[in-house]
């Protein structure tokens, strides 16, 4: 099974990092398996900053804010510096084919057009007069921009590529008077992504103030965090909720929403401060046939699986961070702003100017270890101690290469509720075609009620796992 960490420890400490549970459609060694995420291969380097935001526009390139530039790459990753973009904040980008809409939460807006290689700062007076824009969105021709208390539109984009505004093209949340935070373009309708709520817009015109509230289209949920916001599974999800209620994460369904969170990642996100849950990002990708939305809040990196969650029934999560903690803590997973692009899934890095390409057969981050561990439930007995001669994982081996010639899986254990885990044994995985390796730890005697046992691999192989065995008994203490 998937990530959950119960709020109290003792109930259920079972975590998944780096690897994720899928369920095979067809008979199979186990009903149940463990995949190795991919690692992430360099695709291109500026040097400095951080990405701060990405778009592919209608011609298949991708274009990058890292750092204060703007940036874009060939499909080998050559790198063309287009201009300046100031702040340090993610920013919010669209396109209406013409050109590329770029927008700082905090500061200046931008245009870029691609035909011409012009970047351009948007000092439209009507524009600035309406106030500091926090996100665009592109919907039927127009741009959308929202401050906190209205959103107004652009002109057409055949209007001078949209980027001319009118004074009377606007309005406010009209149901709701709470602060808007985000405008979201989903199969052809606008939401306007209020604190407490969501109003639905449709197009009604194409001259003067264009957008028209649905009559009844309501959800009553509101966003937390403007970069939450993302396109996934015929729909689109976002960090929110309604009054009163702690930061969850939701799909929305027509007019209503459904919560997609378990209540223990809910718990963790709610330790993360109020300018943490403000600034979580997000992005989605399919890979292997598996649909992943990531969210990275505060210092945890939690990834949803719409596949695996259909098969189970369950919500399915699992975590991904970058660096080594010897299992210990959370750490954020450093991809960020994902694309697709060059048949390529590119992401963005949160501390390098690199952008890399998540990538199945490269089993580091560039070049730097990855560390894969999951723990198990807790056994128990009803209170009687359990002996087990031997513990066995059925898993992929023989994974040895000239690299990691000999590579090892470690296995240590709780009996602590999982505040301490000690007593590591590593035993090998098998080298270079050793496929009929037995990964098997024996002689471990009692094993206390309530015991977690944990395993992890740092080592660059493959790493998937199908079952756990143990040859165990139970002595009646009665």
């Amino acid at each position: 099974d998937g990530f959950y960490v119960s709020q109290s420890t003792p109930l259920l400490d079972k975590r998944v990092v780096n690897a994720y549970p899928v369920i095979p459609q067809a008979d199979a060694l186990s009903k149940r398996a463990l995949l190795r995420t991919p690692g992430i291969k360099e695709f291109s380097d500026f040097g400095s900053g951080s990405s701060r935001g990405a778009l592919k526009f209608n011609d298949g390139t991708p274009y990058r804010v890292i750092g204060n530039s703007l940036l874009s790459m060939d499909s080998s990753g050559i790198i063309t510096n287009h201009g300046t973009i100031t702040g340090t904040d993610d920013v919010s980008i669209d396109s209406n084919g013409i050109n590329i809409a770029i927008q700082d939460p905090n500061g200046d807006s931008y245009f870029f057009t691609p035909s011409t290689n012009t970047l351009e700062l948007n000092s439209n007076t009507v524009f600035l007069s309406f106030g500091q824009a926090r996100t665009v969105a592109f919907k039927d021709g127009f741009y959308t921009y929202n401050t906190d208390a209205i959103f107004f539109s652009s002109s057409l984009k055949t209007d001078n590529g949209g980027k001319n505004f009118n004074a009377l093209d606007f309005t406010d949340a009209e149901i709701s008077p709470d602060k808007i935070v985000a405008m979201h373009n989903n199969h052809n309708q606008l939401y306007a992504l209020g604190e407490t709520t969501i109003e639905v817009y449709q197009t009604i015109v194409t001259a003067g103030f264009p957008f028209q509230r649905i009559p009844g289209a309501l959800i009553q949920k509101g966003c937390a965090a403007k970069f939450s916001v993302v396109d996934f599974d015929n729909s689109f999800l976002f960090i929110g909720g309604d009054v009163g209620e702690q930061p969850a994460i939701w799909k929305a369904v027509g007019s209503n929403a459904s919560k997609i969170s378990t209540s223990s990642i809910d718990q963790l996100m709610q330790k993360s401060t109020a300018d943490e849950i403000a600034n979580a990002r997000a992005f989605t990708y399919a890979q292997n046939g598996n649909y992943f939305a990531v969210f990275t809040i505060g210092k945890h990196t939690f990834v949803y699986d719409a596949t695996t969650s259909e098969l189970s029934g369950k919500r399915e999560w699992h975590e991904r961070q970058t660096g080594i903690t010897n299992g210990d803590g959370f750490q954020v997973w450093r991809a960020i702003h994902g694309i697709k692009a060059f048949g390529k899934l590119l992401v963005g890095d949160d501390r390098t100017g690199k952008t890399g390409e998540l990538d199945f057969e490269t089993k580091t981050e560039y070049g730097d270890k990855v560390e894969r561990f999951w723990t198990t439930k807790p056994f128990t007995a009803d209170g009687e101690t359990i002996f087990s001669h031997e513990i066995e994982l059925s898993m992929q081996t023989g994974v040895g290469d000239k690299t990691t010639p000999d590579p090892q899986i470690r296995m240590d254990y709780s009996d602590d509720e999982g505040r301490t885990f000690v007593n590591e044994i590593s035993k090998p995985m098998g080298k270079v075609g050793e496929f009929k390796t037995r990964v098997r730890w024996t002689r471990l005697g009692g094993i206390p009620d309530n015991r977690i046992l944990r395993f992890k691999v740092t080592d660059p192989v493959e790493y998937n796992v199908y079952a756990l065995f143990a040859n165990a008994e139970v002595t009646n203490s009665g």
